[in-house]
């Protein structure tokens, strides 16, 4: 796994390394059973190139094409093996040490660095730890102990993660918010929890957890306004909590049901995820729950891990006592709604439903099409309508299979409510590493 990793990252980003001679040509290798003839000819193929012909050359020529050049070369030079070298070390190659990096415009690029080891200390014994910075007042830390036994199949965690940043986007509360009232906050987040998950099936696992989170908050920053100074000037209501920090205790469970199998084999089934959580605000006597579920199917077409995704997430966040803080409210964006950064959606309770396209780039490294359609609304989906959606559309490619850290490419576009005419609002471009633990 780790090597890997490397070797995705070697064959995008390659810093450096000397020629060698050729190799002689051998047979094209059948990368992660996902065959070794395109299937140009499958008929079920011509309805997204159709639907989506401009992304399917830009896919071609601005993605596969020129990075199937470059392993071409990278694998003929010996490129790999080089920067392998350079990023691992021990005595078995367990451990991982790279440099990562974020550009997600709308937020403050990062660098940093990722490390990972195994059999640390004992056998079975996992450590993770990525530290990122950009600047004096964005610091990261999350440090990550796994002890894993029973095949991989169950593992006790240990979690710590410490977060400063200034560049946390608020709009507002519920499906109207516009760009008048963009501001930022800064925050300050310390969390530490022990983590049990046992995996059952072939992917799926059950997941709980139970921690302490303290959150103090901080001058927001770049050129939006402060979210403090638009209160002062009651340009926006006082969202619940700013400047109230506080310490929770909480208690979290994730069950997921996933009958896909992992890769090579085709990627066609279906999967359920149900996560809850309760927070107890030991500082300033509130209390509040959070819950949701995501259902959805996919549809391998070729059997080669071109497939077809369709899904549909709601989550609610309601108080037992007292209000919510408006950072803990449900949120759309990332994955379900990527053309929007975090922060344009927030709300009682959120829906989103997603469309999406993936197919093989390399071997690791998949292109990835989206549609979204959802919004965030008020107790209970109150005042959910079709007309109060905002439309996400983003294009981009991943590395595949790697749970804790991983490569990401995206562009992507969000729109106004559907009866504000669905107009573009927000334009994301993400360049970057991601992290998964």
């Amino acid at each position: 796994m780790l090597k890997a990793a490397v070797r995705v990252l070697a064959c995008l980003a390659i810093t450096a390394a000397g020629p060698a001679l050729a190799d002689p040509k051998r047979p094209l290798p059948n990368y992660d059973g996902r065959g070794t003839e395109a299937n140009d000819g499958h008929w079920a193929l011509w309805i997204p190139r159709v639907a989506f012909a401009p992304l399917y050359f830009i896919n071609e020529y601005v993605l596969r094409r020129p990075i199937g050049a470059l392993v071409r070369i990278s694998e003929r030079d010996h490129w790999v093996e080089a920067v392998t070298d350079v990023f691992t070390f021990g005595p078995e190659d367990q451990f991982l040490l790279v440099p990562t990096a974020l550009v997600d415009f709308g937020l403050q690029p990062s660098v940093g660095l990722y490390f990972s080891g195994e059999n640390v200390f004992a056998s079975g014994n996992q450590v993770r730890i990525h530290g990122s910075t950009g600047g004096t007042d964005w610091l990261s830390l999350t440090v990550l102990d796994r002890y894993v036994w029973n095949r991989k199949r169950t593992y006790l965690a240990a979690r710590f993660e410490f977060l400063r940043r200034p560049d946390f986007l608020f709009l507002g509360i519920g499906p109207t918010v516009t760009e008048a009232t963009r501001a930022r906050y800064g925050l300050q987040r310390i969390d530490a929890a022990p983590a049990f998950k046992h995996k059952f099936g072939l992917e799926s696992w059950i997941t709980l957890a139970a921690g302490v989170r303290t959150i103090s908050y901080r001058p927001g920053c770049c050129a939006d306004p402060s979210l403090s100074t638009l209160v002062a000037d009651q340009t926006v209501p006082m969202p619940p909590g700013l400047g109230m920090p506080y310490t929770a205790l909480y208690q979290r469970a994730e069950l997921v049901v996933d009958s896909r199998a992992p890769v090579p084999a085709p990627g066609s089934g279906g999967y359920l995820r149900v996560h809850g959580e309760t927070d107890f605000d030991t500082t300033n006597d509130r209390s509040w729950i959070g819950y949701g579920i995501t259902v959805g199917g996919a549809a391998d077409l070729t059997g080669h891990q071109r497939s077809v995704k369709l899904q549909a997430a709601v989550d609610f966040v309601d108080p037992i006592r007292g209000e919510v803080p408006f950072n803990e409210l449900a949120q759309l964006g990332s994955d379900l709604m990527p053309g929007f950064l975090p922060g344009w959606m927030n709300g009682r309770s959120t829906f989103a439903t997603q469309i999406a396209y993936t197919w093989p780039i390399w071997t690791e490294l998949d292109g990835e099409l989206r549609f979204s359609a959802g919004n965030a609304f008020g107790t209970h989906l109150d005042g959910l309508t079709t007309r109060k959606f905002r439309l996400s559309g983003d294009v981009g490619m991943r590395t595949a299979g790697f749970r804790d850290a991983g490569l990401e490419v995206l562009f992507g576009l969000g729109t106004e409510t559907i009866e504000d005419g669905a107009g573009i609002t927000s334009v994301r471009v993400a360049i970057g590493s991601r992290r998964g633990f």
